[in-house]
């Protein structure tokens, strides 16, 4: 799986000058038209006209295949899910908190908080998010990953994450789901697999779950 992130940095970089270029395109046509219409005591030909618009939606037409192909190219290796991940990691929304369970029953919740305590996620593998919403959509972003997926009643959303590089990501909802819609964060600590092993079976310990 790719790091996320830099999939999307990639293919913001190609998005924004290609915006840019294209208003400007598009400004500059305008104001030729509108300076040479001006100037023109004579209508012009239908033809040329026929031909500077169908060039131009030709131009523009290509654009947006090229765009498309930029984001589908991007898209489909991130929505990919692995055979078999590092770890899998229930996660359950609901108004108006997030609840992150491991399969050997340990579990970390947070409700209504700015300061949620992280889920600790080893770093080098991949890890599975099985997720669900128990009342209303929700929405699961980390910006720090550059990644946002919706929970949605009654369906079950798998995703996976590549966290490269230790330390602190904080998540929250990205949709508005209700009265406190702002409170609803969640985080992810991102850890050595010797760290995470050591983690998983203190909590284990401390929960009296096995692990």
């Amino acid at each position: 799986m790719p790091n996320t992130a830099h999939a999307y940095e990639h293919v913001e970089g190609i998005y924004l000058p290609i915006a840019v270029g294209v208003f400007v395109l598009v400004l500059g046509t305008l104001l030729v038209l509108l300076i040479a219409g001006a100037r023109r005591r004579t209508p012009g030909r239908r033809s040329q006209a026929l031909v500077l618009e169908t060039a131009y939606a030709c131009v523009l037409a290509a654009v947006v295949a090229f765009l498309l192909w930029v984001t589908f190219t991007a898209e489909t290796p991130i929505d990919r899910t692995a055979a078999h991940p590092g770890v899998r990691i229930k996660v359950i929304a609901a108004q108006w908190s997030w609840r992150f369970i491991y399969a050997d029953g340990v579990s970390v919740a947070d409700v209504d908080t700015w300061h949620p305590t992280p889920a600790y996620v080893p770093t080098g593998s991949e890890v599975e998010f099985v997720g669900s919403s128990e009342d209303v959509i929700h929405g699961f972003w980390v910006p720090g990953l550059h990644y946002q997926r919706q929970f949605v009643p009654g369906y079950t959303t798998r995703l996976d994450l590549l966290f490269q590089a230790p330390g602190y990501y904080g998540g929250e909802c990205s949709v508005l789901c209700g009265e406190d819609h702002s409170e609803m964060h969640f985080a992810i600590r991102a850890v050595s697999p010797q760290r995470f092993a050591v983690w998983l079976a203190h909590e284990a310990a401390r929960q009296g779950v096995s692990s």
